[in-house]
Formats: structure tokens, C-alpha cells, sequence
């Protein structure tokens, strides 16, 4: 299965969703992604599209196969993270979307990511899967490794119910975290999480989370790649439209990216990819701490 989507409305799992966002903002956990702290506004789809009655919620696969960490290291390469070895899936995804829009038909939004919308909670309302305890939404038949997004539709439609999951008493993924960012089940720290340091963060990073990035330069992927429910799939399952192009692929020449001169070379190098969210400055800063070079 590539793809899978279902209609969702606001319910139980949005209200508890929203209180997990208002405690992750009012404990500052969000760092400098101040577009969060707007969050009255992620359960509300009619504030996205005057008359909304449905959102219909569509995960996409990016399963990939990946090199150990310390293979990595001995080629001099830096570590991308499964969703970011192609095309930007925004765009991907965004296709996609408004093809099934079509076909829903009615009036219809698309939102990739960038609306405010609370994303996994219709996730969990449409019965794709559940939140795990790293936070992620867990689907029953592609673990964690989905891409989501969601069309809000004026037309009433019928809705699917949530699925049952849980993590049991499993605590791979808290443990597994190298810089602790996970301080609980389903509690997040962004300001220790190193996608939010490699991709978001601007400046210089703390000393004491550096040693914990390793030669991660670009997004993070470990406490998905320890969770059971991820450990069992086979094969590489990613969605064809996110193999188009390997623009990144999963590893970087770490001496290549600190060699980029400028801002147009960084462009014609990674436009395209969603790399070009951390900025020619960002990807320096990272791929020299994966170096040891940055004091």
C-alpha cells in the first residue's frame, strides 16, 4: 500500500491533541517555532476554508533502506533523514492531494505541513493509526514511515473510525534518543530534538547536544528506526513519486557542503530538495559539528 486516506472530524483525539500542543507551547518545548503558538487556530479547518464539514487525512510511505551510522562515518558523509532523500515531498504530496480532491470533488482545500492544522490528530480521528510515545502517528501497516496531509472538503462525508494501538510497556524509542529529547511518552523537547536543531534552529548549538547529533546533519530518524512496529517491514516501500529524483539521497560528503561557496551554488545543488529548509548557513553549521571542526 502506497498511500492510504480517510475522512475525519473533530472529536475526542483533536481535544486531546490540543491539549498535548498548548502544554508543549506554554512549557516553551517548541523553541523558535513560534508559528505554533497559534494554536487555537489547528483545530478549526473552517478557519482554512469557510464552510467546511470534512477533513479526509492521506499518509504517504517514504520507507527507505539506510547505511549504519558508523559506515557512514568512515566514507566522510553526513546523515539525511529518510523523508528528505528526494524531491521536496511538500510538492509530492501536494499532487497528489489535489488529485484526490478531484475526485472527491465539492469545495476543497489541500494542506501539506504548512497550514495550521492539527495534522496527526485527524490522522488518528480518520483511523490511519495512533500517536506513539516518540510522538509520531503509528500506522498499523507501514509503522511510522508516513507523510501526511489532508484535504478539507465542504461536503459531508462518511467518516471512519480511529484504531486501536498502543506501545505497551516498550520505551525503545526514550531510550534510544541521543540528546534525550524525548523526556516522556508522547512528550516532546524540540530544543533537544536534533531534526528541530539540524533543520529549524538557527545559531550555534549547545555544546552538550552536539556530541548526541553524530554525524546527523540534515532531520533524524533513530527513534523511528528502533520502534517494533517499524522493525518488521521488509523492503523499501516509499511512494514512486517521491523516488523521481534523488536529489540528496541518504548520506552527504560532509567536505562538499562545507566547500559551497554561496547561496546560488547551495540553490542549484539542492533546489528541489527540502535541504534547502536549512539554508546553505544551516547545512554548514552541521555538517562542521559532524566533522568535529565547529568549537
Amino acid at each position: 500500500m502506497d498511500e492510504d486516506f480517510a475522512a475525519a472530524t473533530a472529536g475526542s483525539s483533536m481535544r486531546e491533541n490540543l491539549a498535548h500542543l498548548k502544554g508543549f507551547i506554554e512549557d516553551g518545548r517548541q523553541g523558535g517555532m513560534k508559528y505554533l503558538e497559534d494554536y487555537g487556530k489547528r483545530v478549526s479547518p473552517e478557519f482554512l476554508l469557510p464552510g467546511a464539514r470534512s477533513v479526509v487525512a492521506v499518509g504517504v510511505n517514504y520507507y527507505r533502506a539506510a547505511r549504519a551510522e558508523e559506515d557512514v562515518a568512515k566514507d566522510g558523509a553526513g546523515i539525511v533523514a529518510r523523508y528528505a532523500y528526494g524531491r521536496d515531498y511538500h510538492k509530492v504530496m501536494r499532487k497528489l492531494l489535489k488529485e484526490i480532491a478531484g475526485f472527491i470533488g465539492g469545495r476543497t482545500r489541500v494542506c501539506v505541513d504548512s497550514a495550521p492544522l492539527l495534522e496527526k490528530a485527524y490522522a488518528v480521528a480518520a483511523g490511519l493509526g495512533f500517536i506513539g510515545k516518540n510522538t509520531t502517528l503509528i500506522t498499523p501497516e507501514l509503522g511510522s514511515w508516513v507523510l501526511l496531509g489532508e484535504i478539507i472538503t465542504d461536503l459531508e462525508l462518511t467518516y471512519d473510525k480511529p484504531v486501536a494501538g498502543t506501545c505497551g510497556n516498550c520505551t525503545r524509542c526514550l531510550e534510544a534518543c541521543p540528546t534525550k529529547a524525548l523526556i516522556g511518552p508522547k512528550k516532546m523537547d524540540a530544543r533537544r530534538c536534533i531534526s528541530y536543531l539540524t533543520i529549524e534552529h538557527k545559531g550555534p548549538i549547545a555544546d552538550d547536544l552536539k556530541k548526541g547529533m553524530g554525524k546527523r546533519i540534515f532531520g533524524c530518524d533513530i527513534c523511528q528506526e528502533v520502534c517494533p512496529y517499524n522493525l518488521r517491514l521488509p523492503r523499501e516501500l516509499a511512494f514512486k513519486g517521491l523516488k523521481e529524483s534523488k536529489i540528496a539521497g541518504g548520506e552527504l560528503d560532509l567536505k562538499e557542503i562545507l566547500e559551497i561557496g554561496s547561496d546560488e551554488e547551495f540553490l542549484r545543488r539542492f533546489a528541489g530538495s527540502p535541504l534547502m529548509r536549512a539554508g546553505l548557513e544551516g547545512m554548514r553549521r552541521n555538517a562542521g559539528i559532524a566533522m568535529g571542526d565547529e568549537g
